[in-house]
Parts: C-alpha cells; structure tokens; sequence
C-alpha cells in the first residue's frame, strides 16, 4: 500500500468518525472517483480504538462484498457504535488512538495439525481469528506479541476470549485464519 492509498483510507475514515458522531449519519462514497484500482478490492478491515492505549472497541470484518471504503465505514460505524457513551466525546475531539488493519490476503489454517497450526501463527502471519460456525469468533491483531511470544498460550487465550474451550483451537473443523495485516494510525 503507497502513501497515496493511505492518506485516502485516513481521510474515509476521519469523515467517517466526524458524520457518526457529530450528525448520526453514515459517509456514503462513490468508489468510481477514486483513480486507483486498489479501492476496487474486497478486502477484509479491523478497527481498533483505544485509549492510551487499553482497547476500548473492536471490530473486524475479514470477508468482504463490498469493496475496501465501503467495509471501512461499514466497520468504523459499527466500532462506535459499540463505544461506551463516555468515549463518544472524546472521539469528537479527536482525543482517542484509532488504528485500522487492512487485511490484503488470509489463510485458512483449519485442518492442519496442531504444529502446524502453532508454526503459521508465529511466523509470518502475526494476527490469529478464531471462528466457531460464525458465532464464536475473535481475533488477536499483531499487537499481542508484545506482550506474549508463546503460541500455544495464545491460541488457548483466543480460544477462550471466543467463549470456546481452551484446546478448541486444536478442533479441525474450526476456522483458524491467519493474516499479516497493514496498519494505519488514524489518531
């Protein structure tokens, strides 16, 4: 992604922020103005919003109908609508960090033994999703590995933040998504 695609998605997502909570009302964009083919893509968007650092709200969507402007508003909104009152103010001004994940490429790690799935997250692929038949879903973005480097401890973890048990990531049915996403500071 070039500094051009990236100021673009930074302005999206500012007027975005500023129309949700300053008017209620949600940004609608026409994509064919944009020059650039990359904003014809269907890629997946995580948003996270916190302050000083300790997560507020998060949300994500990995799988896409809509191209990459449209699932960043779609995902934007519906982070703030998750805020607590109390952070709505402060989102107005400007006062809270505000990060989104574009997710270009993803793999599915499901049905891959359990070293196998320990290896692919703790090497390329540093943001892990765990899914459970579309209801039991969470993910951890990169940022985990600051605070944690063993891949068990975290599969486990995800696991549970899931509602799932905590070897339920071993299952082979459950959806196990790996991606390498690109950040974007908002804030």
């Amino acid at each position: 992604m070039n500094n051009d695609i990236e100021t673009i998605i930074k302005k999206i997502a500012k007027r975005t922020i500023d129309l949700f909570t300053n008017q209620g009302v949600i940004l609608n964009i026409d994509n064919g103005s944009f020059q650039n083919d990359y904003f014809n893509n269907k890629f997946g968007i995580f948003v996270e919003i916190a302050d000083h650092y300790e997560l507020i709200s998060a949300f994500g969507n990995i799988e896409s109908d809509v191209n990459i402007l449209e699932n960043l508003i779609f995902v934007l909104v519906n982070t703030m609508k998750a805020l607590p009152v109390e952070y709505i103010e402060k989102l107005k001004n400007h006062s809270l960090n505000i990060r989104v994940w574009v997710v270009e490429s993803y793999d599915n790690i499901k049905g891959l033994s359990d070293n196998e799935k320990i290896y692919n997250i703790s090497a390329q692929k540093p943001a892990i999703l765990i899914n459970k038949n579309d209801t039991n879903s969470f993910c951890y973005l990169p940022i985990i590995w600051k605070d944690e480097s063993d891949p068990i401890y975290i599969l486990e973890n995800l696991a549970i933040s899931a509602g799932l048990n905590k070897d339920d990531w071993k299952n082979q049915s459950i959806d196990l998504i790996v991606f390498n996403p690109q950040a974007i500071i908002i804030n």
